[in-house]
C-alpha cells in the first residue's frame, strides 16, 4: 500500500470548506471523486488544514493510500484531468507510510487580504475583505505584538469549535501595505483554532478603525471569552500560504 502526498492549490469560493459533507460541494469531496475516477479506489484524502467555506489555499498538503502503480507524475496529471478548474494538484510524491499531513506539521502560515480604499475591487471581491474606513496600520502592528507567543486563544475561537484544548503558539504576525489599498496580514503559528486567524484579522481591523486600543488586545485574550473579541473577518480574504514539516 502506497501513501501519496499531494500539494494542492484551490479557490474556495464555490465550496463548503475542505471537509466532505453529504450533499455539499467540498474540496475533500472533489479530491476523493478524482482519486476514485483515476484509481478505481475509495480512498480518504486526508488534509493538513480543514479550511472553512470560501477560504483559499496556495499550499494545502494532503495524502491518500492506494494500491495503484501509477507514477507520482501520472497521479498529478490524472487527478488534474478529473478535478474542476478551481482545484489543482501542484505536486505528487510517494511518502512514508506513517506520514500524516495534519499531525506531522510543525507550522502553518496564513495570509489575510484586505482592500482598504474608497471603492471595492471587482477582481479581488472573492479574495479580500473590502473595508471602506481608512485603517491605521501602525496601530494594527502595535496590537499584533499582543498576539505573539503561546497563549490560551479561547477568545479567538469559533463558538462551535471541537478543540480539546485552547493553547496555541503564534510565532509571527506581519502586516504589510502592498499598494492600491491592499493590506496583507500574515500569521504563522504551530497550529490554529477554528476561525482563529479570521478573528485575529477582525480584531486588528477593529484596532485600525480606532474602535479599540492596541493594548485592549491583551485584555481580550486574557478574558478567554469569544464574546470579548470583535467580529470574525469574512472567509474570502483568507489564504493558506504554507505548511512546514
Amino acid at each position: 500500500m502506497r501513501n501519496i502526498r499531494l500539494l494542492i492549490e484551490y479557490e474556495g469560493t464555490n465550496y463548503s470548506g475542505w471537509q466532505a459533507q453529504a450533499g455539499l460541494p467540498t474540496i475533500q469531496g472533489e479530491l476523493m471523486k478524482a482519486v476514485k475516477a483515476l484509481t478505481g479506489e475509495d480512498a480518504e484524502v486526508r488534509g493538513a488544514s480543514r479550511t472553512d467555506a470560501g477560504v483559499h489555499a496556495w499550499a494545502q498538503v494532503a495524502c491518500f493510500n492506494t494500491e495503484s502503480r501509477i507514477t507520482p507524475y501520472g497521479i498529478l496529471q490524472g487527478l488534474n484531468s478529473f478535478l474542476p478548474k478551481d482545484i489543482v494538484i501542484k505536486e505528487s510524491e510517494d511518502a512514508d507510510a506513517s506520514f500524516d499531513p495534519r499531525r506531522r506539521s510543525k507550522s502553518k502560515t496564513y495570509i489575510y487580504r484586505i482592500i482598504n480604499r474608497k471603492y471595492p475591487s471587482a477582481i479581488m471581491r472573492d479574495f479580500s475583505w473590502f473595508v471602506f474606513k481608512p485603517l491605521d496600520v501602525v496601530q494594527m502592528r502595535r496590537a499584533s505584538f499582543h498576539m505573539l507567543g503561546e497563549k490560551d486563544f479561547s477568545s479567538f475561537m469559533a463558538a462551535d469549535s471541537d478543540a480539546l484544548h485552547y493553547k496555541r503558539e503564534v510565532t509571527a504576525v506581519e502586516i504589510e501595505e502592498k499598494g492600491d489599498g491592499l493590506i496583507e496580514i500574515e500569521v504563522k503559528g504551530t497550529a490554529f483554532l477554528r476561525h482563529m486567524v479570521r478573528i485575529m484579522a477582525g480584531t486588528l481591523v477593529a484596532v485600525g478603525k480606532g474602535k479599540i486600543a492596541p493594548e485592549a488586545v491583551a485584555r481580550i485574550i486574557a478574558a478567554k471569552d469569544r464574546t470579548a473579541a470583535p467580529m470574525t473577518a469574512p472567509s474570502q480574504g483568507l489564504f493558506l500560504k504554507k505548511i512546514e514539516y
